[in-house]
């Protein structure tokens, strides 16, 4: 099935070539890529510091006490929720206005998301505000990577990539940082949750020192000098395009299933149990005191950033195969031992153990996981379907997040963690099963388009 990926993108290359090359758009110089790592680090900020905030905002003594279980999830979901609507959206707006529009449109939300959730004074207008918050979300999870990748020269896609999800850990790590900073602050809730806009308004910057991306303005016949051929060109590729090619092309299946397993893998193995309920499994796990439940929580948030850059420096060295493999074994060996943890022994020395497979997981996952995803979503995808297809795998991920982020505390008191990490490395397990039959090496797959 691999084969036929690479034999679909080498039949379709004359028809789908661009007539303006991004890598002639966008010469490799230090303010060209500058501006393009702006772009995804401002949208993996938006990402990393609204998603991540919550984490110690329920673990203020003031949300444990009166809010439920079932509230604090609903607090954990509604942004999610939002998101998976944003991550739909999102590719429509995309497709039809243009991927600065999809930007503007990011950081509109994003800052009258989080200002909203800072002055509203009842748990449902907190709700509400998350989840407008949450639509600016899922359209940045989309618009920046895809920009990013259309415009970046081939030799540096995956690095600039990868800034996305560093940016992300980065954002999780400011809002733990600052969480643990404004402890004793009054309001300090309100403060957290109203930083949120920065990256917004950053984003709203960059959009004034931006180009439009190429490849989309060929599609959309911006171009006079070019009308006539990609109308041409439009007559024989129209009716292969989108959504609907994704379920009737067996290229189309085929990357949507290899999709969906990259989606499994990057939110059922557990990440976002750890980085939201991080403080709550700690505790669990014996380290009792706030201080030193938040303290562990940042050490924790920290080396997700710093391990972040394994997929940075390695990514156009080795590919994202290699490093999807490797970075997936260590997750599922880390997860089961932290179930066979659980089971045998308690106390401190089980806190102290289960930070340490904690940070291996961690580093697993953001060598593997966590930054291919959002480029092997675009990449995994011939051209004509990319739009359609990252948009719902997008909006696929964001349900296992939403389903994994509001049943994880009651989970953890029906069954237990140790059966829930056991879980966690059965689907790691099955998703490399999967990825090392039939997921392919997607490094240069775009090399000979943007040559030509």
């Amino acid at each position: 099935m691999c084969g036929s990926k690479l034999d679909y993108k080498e039949n379709s290359k004359s028809e789908n070539q661009p007539l303006i090359s991004s890598s002639d758009s966008i010469k490799s110089n230090g303010v060209s890529i500058f501006r393009l790592s702006l772009v995804n680090t401002f949208g993996g900020l938006i990402f990393g510091y609204n998603t991540g905030v919550i984490s110690m905002v329920l673990a203020l003594p003031f949300f444990k006490d009166n809010y439920s279980e079932i509230n604090q999830g609903l607090l954990t979901c509604s942004i999610l929720v939002g998101a998976m609507v944003g991550s739909i959206v999102g590719g429509i707006i995309m497709e039809k206005l243009g991927r600065k529009i999809a930007m503007l449109m990011v950081s509109i939300l994003t800052v009258v998301g989080a200002i909203g959730i800072s002055l509203v004074p009842l748990l449902w207008g907190v709700i509400v505000f998350r989840a407008i918050l949450g639509i600016g979300v899922g359209i940045s999870a989309i618009v920046c990577p895809t920009y990013v990748g259309e415009m970046s020269p081939t030799e540096k896609k995956g690095t600039l990539g990868t800034i996305f999800q560093l940016a992300i850990t980065s954002g999780i790590f400011i809002s733990n940082a600052l969480g643990f900073a404004l402890l004793h602050v009054q309001y300090n809730y309100r403060a957290m949750f109203i930083i949120g806009a920065a990256p917004g308004l950053c984003l709203f910057a960059t959009f004034f020192f931006i180009p439009e991306s190429t490849k989309w303005l060929n599609r959309n016949n911006t171009n006079p000098a070019t009308d006539l051929l990609i109308n041409q060109k439009k007559k024989h590729s129209s009716n292969n395009q989108g959504i609907q090619a994704l379920f009737t092309k067996p290229i189309g299946r085929f990357s949507l299933f290899i999709g969906i397993v990259l989606a499994i893998n990057n939110q059922l193995t557990g990440i976002n149990a750890f980085m939201f309920f991080s403080p709550s499994i700690f505790q669990k796990a014996g380290i009792t005191s706030l201080n030193y439940t938040m303290i562990s929580t940042i050490c924790l948030v920290g080396w997700n950033v710093v391990t972040t850059f394994i997929a940075t420096f390695l990514i156009d060295r080795v590919g994202r195969r290699k490093l999807m493999l490797v970075g997936t074994l260590v997750m599922a060996v880390a997860c089961v031992g932290l179930a066979i943890l659980n089971l045998l022994i308690k106390g401190t020395t089980l806190g102290v153990l289960s930070i340490v497979l904690l940070f291996i997981f961690i580093a697993g996952f953001e060598a593997s996981a966590g930054p291919l995803f959002w480029i092997l979503v675009i990449e995994i995808f011939p051209e004509e379907m990319r739009e359609a297809g990252s948009s719902l795998l997008n909006a696929i991920q964001w349900v296992f997040n939403i389903a994994l982020s509001f049943s994880f505390l009651s989970l953890s008191q029906l069954i237990g963690q140790s059966a829930i990490f056991f879980i966690f490395g059965g689907f790691g397990i099955v998703c490399l099963i999967i990825m090392y039959i039939y997921l392919p090496e997607t490094k240069n797959d775009d090399e000979d388009e943007d040559e030509e």
